[in-house]
């Protein structure tokens, strides 16, 4: 006698991968637990991630605490305030299971098949004085000049996918100079002013042990490609970089030569910019027009192995007179098809603050501490870096058409855990 055939359906239903991913997510936690030290916290801290994965209308204090079935958001206060967990240990962990979690097999973001590591900052609006870091200052989130907290970002961007890594907040000097106001938001008497692309080192740093082999490339805007110690740092450790620059940056040191956009005025002829795509978004490839040079450097090494500079413009086809402009640095040998998906890549961050922020609650926030910001910011990549991973990961198995849909994922997770709204 024979066995029978496993009666098994050929298509896999949305419910059945939102009981997949609700599976995974106890895997995580039971990953995570250790951050957490008793029981009574990581049970809070399940309850936090799971609400802030949740379809809520806002993932403040009050809607998180009702989610996880509490009278009061007392609970969730403790988590964020006077509980003892290491944010610090939780962002190690979520940029290690990003790392891991996107990893591509060789496909990779950028040139060398690795990936790109994007820095960004993102405005938080905030009223009143007593929350760490506000102050009127721009953002370009908030398009202007507002109220608000500046966080600066870090994101890992594969051919899988992207997703939030690391965090810092920007202190104005208003904070800096006035330590009694800082204590007041339990600022540590350590923590100094700090332009932001010294903020952006600390993260960069703190990723490299991380890293896979392969070359990594560092995208970010103007703040930091302007500042020449954030481009020194990065050639210092020997990471190949395509950052934005602005139109009066010198290029050269020489008259009539320097500021960028003078330069393209001069040199680039029309039928000098290639047309070729910027990497993926999510409307396909983007196509744009490239004019890119090779910067003459006395001090460049020579031979094999050796790196060189370039001079970068990008243009719309349709309107050719707007242009961005990027200094760039790495190894030699890359070609320009490859060097223009850098700065392709720079938006790869905007996405992962987007889904950080619509999704998992990163600027709903309701503390006013400075270690009340770091742990609400990293429970709350730790919830995004959870759905990247995941989507990366269905992707892989069934393709786009297959990928889950949040919400279902979370109505099946409410099923699983006995939560209610």
């Amino acid at each position: 006698m024979q066995a029978e055939l496993l009666d098994v359906p050929s298509v896999v239903t949305d419910r059945e991968w939102a009981e997949e991913w609700s599976d995974r997510l106890e895997d995580l936690f039971l990953e995570v637990g250790h951050v957490f030290g008793r029981w009574e916290l990581r049970l809070r801290a399940q309850a936090c991630i799971r609400g802030l994965l949740a379809p809520l209308s806002r993932k403040n204090g009050w809607q998180l605490s009702e989610y996880a079935g509490d009278r009061a958001p007392w609970g969730q206060q403790h988590l964020l305030d006077r509980s003892r967990w290491d944010a610090d240990e939780l962002r190690d962990f979520t940029r290690r299971y990003v790392i891991d979690g996107l990893g591509d097999g060789g496909v990779g973001a950028g040139p060398g098949g690795a990936g790109v590591l994007v820095v960004d900052e993102t405005g938080f609006a905030k009223k009143g004085r007593a929350s760490a870091g506000v102050a009127r200052q721009f953002t370009g989130t908030l398009g202007g000049v507002f109220p608000c907290q500046v966080g600066v970002m870090a994101a890992w961007a594969t051919g899988a996918g992207q997703a939030l890594i690391d965090r810092e907040l920007y202190l104005p000097r208003e904070w800096t100079d006035d330590r009694e106001r800082c204590r007041a938001a339990h600022v540590p008497d350590a923590v100094g002013f700090q332009v932001k692309p010294r903020l952006a080192e600390q993260m960069i740093e703190r990723a490299l042990l991380d890293l896979p082999e392969g070359r990594i490339w560092v995208a970010a805007d103007e703040v930091y490609g302007r500042d020449g110690a954030f481009r020194a740092f990065l050639e210092q450790r020997r990471l190949p970089y395509a950052v934005t620059v602005q139109a009066n940056q010198t290029v050269l040191p020489r008259p009539g030569w320097r500021h960028a956009a003078r330069l393209v005025e001069r040199c680039a002829r029309e039928e000098d910019w290639l047309t070729l795509p910027a990497g993926p978004s999510q409307l396909g490839s983007r196509m744009w027009q490239w004019w890119v040079r090779r910067i003459p450097d006395p001090d460049a090494e020579i031979g094999e192995g050796a790196w060189a500079r370039w001079f970068i413009v990008r243009r719309r086809p349709k309107a050719p007179g707007e242009r961005d402009y990027y200094l760039a640095w790495g190894p030699q040998d890359t070609p320009v098809e490859e060097l223009v998906l850098v700065p392709g890549a720079r938006w790869r961050v905007e996405e992962a603050i987007k889904l950080g922020k619509s999704v998992c609650g990163l600027a709903d926030y309701e503390v006013r501490s400075y270690h009340g910001w770091y742990r609400h910011q990293s429970l709350a990549q730790l919830a995004a870096a959870f759905l990247a991973v995941q989507d990366a990961h269905t992707l892989r198995e069934q393709g786009p058409a297959c990928s889950v849909r949040f919400e279902q994922a979370a109505a099946s997770s409410d099923a699983h855990t006995g939560g209610s709204r």
